[in-house]
């Protein structure tokens, strides 16, 4: 069959055919769910890679039906979007199998112990569990920070792939945080955690905040799904993280009861280059 140029197919298939209203709309979502929480215009043309007329006019559509919200500071999702942007809801079951856990962490260390899962490159705080010490630690439920500046950030980067980490940094390069962050030295780090199993730490003394912090991931059977993690400004994190480590290990043994390898660091998980035994730190962490 001889086909032409005006086939419908043979259109849709070309490779340098713009994409459709569905595709544009979609770049400019992610960039939202996977990058920071506000970007301006100029921004989100460059992350992804539309004409600066054509995003303006999809973000101002988005604005309109309430996906988008828009001020002096630039855009960010609207709240019927963030249950979107958030799959597990409140994310009842995982919750109320570290329940117990964070407050045993709480109890066993005087530190502020949380809950926290990864939304594209942001990490998402469910729980904090501190009683009167949870002054000293500025984080709070519900908020949301770029995961490569927190501990509970950085041990779940730890459980994903290179690539798949630089695609997220990639996106996360906003106005806010600057494009400029080291990837072989984020790498390294990550390397480092993944030769712990999965635990990461700041020293207080290496912390701006002064805070000393420690994070262990819960491992379900597609990976590592939160973490959970204890900090105060007393803290010494190789001292406690034996306990935490069993911690995140008893709450993916309650999350996923039926798998045998439920809280196991998976064998797979390897670093691709060497590092020292506490690597350079990176921004503040708690």
């Amino acid at each position: 069959m001889t086909t032409t140029h005006s086939d419908p197919e043979v259109v849709q298939a070309r490779p340098d055919a713009r994409p459709g209203v569905v595709t544009r709309v979609t770049q400019i979502l992610d960039v939202f769910f996977m990058g920071p929480e506000r970007m301006l215009l100029n921004d989100v043309a460059k992350a992804t890679g539309l004409p600066r007329s054509t995003a303006s006019r999809i973000l101002g559509q988005l604005v309109d039906r309430q996906w988008l919200e828009h001020d002096a500071h630039g855009y960010r999702l609207a709240p019927r979007v963030r249950g979107v942007a958030s799959p597990g809801g409140d994310h009842g079951d995982l919750r109320r199998a570290a329940a117990t856990a964070l407050n045993d962490l709480h109890l066993a260390t005087g530190a502020v112990a949380h809950l926290s899962v990864l939304e594209g490159m942001r990490v998402h705080y469910l729980d904090k569990i501190g009683g009167a010490a949870a002054a000293s630690v500025p984080s709070g439920v519900g908020t949301r920070v770029l995961a490569d500046l927190t501990v509970s950030g950085r041990t779940l980067l730890a459980c994903l792939a290179p690539e798949y980490v630089d695609r997220l940094m990639a996106f996360a390069a906003g106005p806010q945080h600057g494009g400029g962050r080291d990837l072989a030295r984020l790498h390294g780090h990550l390397n480092w955690i993944r030769r712990r199993r999965g635990l990461a730490f700041v020293d207080a003394a290496r912390c701006p905040l002064g805070i000393g912090a420690v994070a262990a991931p819960i491992i379900g059977p597609d990976g590592a799904v939160a973490a959970i993690s204890v900090a105060g400004p007393e803290l010494r994190p190789e001292s406690a993280a034996p306990v935490l480590a069993s911690a995140a290990h008893r709450t993916a043994r309650l999350l996923f009861p039926r798998w045998p390898g439920a809280g196991r660091w998976p064998a797979a998980s390897r670093p691709t280059r060497a590092g020292g035994e506490w690597p350079a730190p990176l921004p503040r962490a708690r």
